[in-house]
């Protein structure tokens, strides 16, 4: 029996935790405010000393005209299905946190306020509230607070004069010519489904560890939302329709930390419509910041951002970080869709995304650990007026660390001075080794009055650039690759480029290594530039339009002092012209077997080594088939012009368009198809479904090469005939069709022996 006592202990445990649980709920009381019930109005029900915190205020159906206090923890709802309106005179529900009490922990649900001008709909100075299920009409702002751990979900908010929902403030206060910013925070903020329509703002959060999630926010005057504080989370939020005067910004968030980490999330949020008729737009603008400690995580992953129209300067997705006196872990920007930007005015620019990841500590540059913008597609950028340049992918880093870019999408992309798809410039001053890696990006349809660029680089560490496919640009001036690796190396492999015979396929300044490449109809495969070339593609300017720029930065400054400037850059400009390139580049292939010239190569005050080229071949395996069977038809580049043989190192070789396949004998998919380069290899299929002969089956890229298939119509195997394959036609002569098959087995040994 002895054994038995735990279990009985462990009863009669369970038993008082019931029993409590239970006269907890008990305690909960309600009282049912409205026209025949406990109370007539809210604060009443509030205020009686018989309400204690944990209670419930249950409102009936009607329209209450009071500015309610909340000053203990409450659960203030509308009856089930009853319509609950409130016309405060100035606040109408107002939690808080002074010497009448605390209403902390209170939850406020299922109301409708509507709101004279300039007046508040919610209002909360207390922690731990829930505000949900509520519809704000009208007002100067709709829910504020500087609670912590507040919890606005659900809530429709309709035609505020300011902001729809903030938390926390900032203040700048001018007292006797000194500046004094005041912030009052509100941290662990959840803003979750709630719908806003008009206002200054959406929504607005100065605090740490905020999250706004599955918001719909439309016709917002300046700023869907807008946060300020340490690990932001973003995610799911849809904005639309933003337009007007003055600048338009969808979401913008510093992410700050003056003495310690900070991270951000950005997922998945849906930006459309924003247009401003005399200003600049900015989709999505990050700026995140962390001082004497390392950055954290920095992910801007799956946002989408469509129809933007605006003045100056107008940006997708801008991305700025600063690890100041720290190291930074990571920046991802990776499968966002940004679509359709029009930049309009003089000297305008559009930018799909800009990234800018920083990192100082002194005078040197601290270390990032990953670096990373993949997966993005970039589409309709525009900016046609007088010196308007657009990029769709800028990339400037400041900071160590070896970076990515890859796997890009860009199309689409016109300027009037200048357009490029990746523009992207590495400057790591301290150890200069930070590698630079843009790989299997799609570059399409770039265009410019003066220069276009694929990819426009320059970097003070390594430089790779890899397997990217790159295609129509249009210029007066036009550059597929554009690089200059300052003070190291540049390895250009893999890349397909297709001109029209008047654009330069590579252009480099520097040491270079270009290898398996695909560089067909060009004036120039490659060029050595100087640069001052380098410099006047990435800022064109004439020595005017740099005063005029430098006194825009520097007003104090005189006309002696710009004269200098001008003078040293142009000593600068001097200094590095007068260092040569050497280009290696064998083992490319430019549309031709035989010797492409020198005078497709411009080496300018270096050399380039392009022998020896590669060389086009087609193979048949088998080159012999029975009717209704298939052989299989490559085309490669493997083979240089001296008999050398590349084929262990396929991985390396360039992959997209294309190659034409034809045949005059039976069908490879029809009489002609067009194929994918894969790895410098295309593969057809030859069916002979047209019965016997010879087939003539030709590869083309620019040059053509050909090979034979014999197609026989019988095959004998062991004195009887073949039934799988076409029979002899009984026609009385059977001698004249067993000649026939003869001949042909004849002409498919001797042409098999030639080969």
């Amino acid at each position: 029996m002895e054994k038995r006592r735990p279990y009985r202990s462990l009863s009669v445990i369970f038993l008082i935790l019931i029993l409590f649980l239970s006269l907890t709920n008990v305690s909960a009381s309600q009282w049912n405010v409205g026209s025949g019930q406990d109370y007539n109005n809210i604060q009443e029900a509030i205020d009686n000393s018989n309400t204690a915190d944990g209670d419930i205020i249950n409102v009936f159906n009607g329209t209450y005209e009071e500015d309610v206090v909340v000053n203990k923890n409450l659960t203030i709802r509308a009856n089930n299905n009853d319509t609950v309106t409130l016309k405060p005179t100035d606040v109408a529900f107002n939690i808080v946190n002074d010497t009448t009490g605390n209403g902390g922990g209170t939850t406020i649900t299922g109301f409708i306020i509507n709101l004279i001008n300039g007046r508040l709909g919610i209002n909360i100075s207390a922690n731990h509230c829930t505000i949900e299920n509520n519809t704000i009409n009208g007002g100067e702002k709709g829910i504020t607070t500087i609670g912590t751990n507040t919890i606005i979900k659900n809530n429709k908010i309709f035609g505020v004069s300011n902001t729809s929902i903030q938390a926390g403030y900032s203040s700048i206060i001018d007292e006797s010519d000194s500046i004094k910013i005041i912030t009052q925070t509100a941290n662990n903020t959840i803003m979750d489904c709630n719908h806003i329509v008009g206002g200054l703002t959406g929504i607005t959060i100065f605090g740490d560890n905020n999250i706004v999630v599955n918001n719909t926010i439309s016709n917002a005057l300046n700023v869907g939302i807008a946060a300020v504080g340490s690990y932001p989370i973003i995610s799911g939020n849809k904005i639309s329709d933003m337009m007007g005067t003055g600048s338009k910004m969808g979401i913008t968030i510093a992410a700050l930390n003056l003495s310690g980490t900070t991270g951000l999330t950005m997922n998945n949020n849906i930006l459309k419509n924003i247009q401003s008729t005399d200003n600049k737009t900015t989709g999505i603008d990050i700026f995140v910041m962390s001082r004497d400690t390392q950055l954290d995580d920095i992910l801007v992953k799956g946002n989408e951002i469509s129809d933007m129209y605006g003045f100056g300067e107008n940006i997708g997705i801008s991305v700025v970080t600063l690890a100041l006196k720290g190291t930074m872990s990571s920046l991802k920007v990776s499968d966002n869709i940004i679509a359709n930007i029009v930049s309009q005015g003089i000297n305008s620019t559009c930018k799909g995304i800009y990234c800018l990841p920083m990192g100082f500590d002194g005078n040197n540059t601290t270390e990032s650990e990953t670096l990373l913008i993949y997966k993005n597609k970039i589409t309709k950028l525009k900016c046609e007026d007088e010196g308007g340049q657009c990029q769709g992918l800028s990339y400037l880093q400041l900071i160590q660390g070896n970076s990515s870019i890859s796997e890009n999408y860009i199309s689409e992309i016109v300027g009037n001075t200048m357009a490029a798809g990746i523009f992207a410039l590495g400057i790591d001053y301290t150890t200069f080794k930070s590698q630079m890696t843009i790989n299997r990006n799609q570059i399409t349809n770039i265009i410019a009055n003066n220069a276009t660029s694929g990819i426009m680089s320059a970097n003070m560490g390594d430089m790779f650039i890899l397997h990217n496919n790159i295609f129509h640009l249009n210029s007066d001036n036009s550059r597929f690759i554009t690089t200059q690796p300052i003070l190291s190396n540049a390895t250009i492999m893999g890349n397909n480029l297709e001109g029209t015979g008047k654009e330069i396929g590579i252009s480099v300044n520097g040491n270079s290594t270009i290898s398996y490449n695909r560089m067909v109809n060009f004036q120039y495969y490659i060029k050595n530039m100087v640069f001052l070339e380098l410099v006047m593609e990435m800022y064109p300017f004439t020595d005017e339009q740099l005063r005029d720029y430098i006194k825009s930065q520097y007003e104090d400054i005189t006309d002696e002092q710009l004269d200098e400037i001008i003078a040293a850059f142009h000593k600068l400009v001097d200094y590095m012209n007068s260092f040569p390139s050497y280009t290696t580049a064998p083992y490319n292939w430019y549309g031709t077997n035989t010797d492409p010239g020198n005078s497709k190569f411009s080496p300018s005050n270096g050399t380039i080594n392009f022998k020896p080229w590669l060389i086009l071949n087609i193979n048949t395996n088998p080159s012999t088939i029975q009717v209704g069977q298939t052989s299989k038809i490559t085309t490669n580049v493997y083979k240089d012009s001296i008999g050398g043989d590349h084929s262990a190192n396929a991985v390396q070789f360039f992959s997209g368009p294309w190659v034409t396949f034809t045949t005059n004998l039976g069908n490879i998919g029809s009489k002609s198809i067009i194929v994918n380069w894969i790895n410098g290899l295309a593969t057809a299929i030859l069916r002979g479904d047209e019965g016997p002969g010879l087939a003539r089956v030709t590869a083309t890229d620019y040059q053509t090469v050909q090979t034979f298939v014999t197609i026989l119509g019988v095959t004998v195997l062991h004195g009887s005939i073949d039934t799988n394959v076409i029979k002899m036609q009984d026609t009385g002569m059977p001698i004249t069709y067993i000649l026939m098959a003869l001949t042909l087995l004849l002409v498919g040994v001797v042409l098999s022996t030639k080969k």
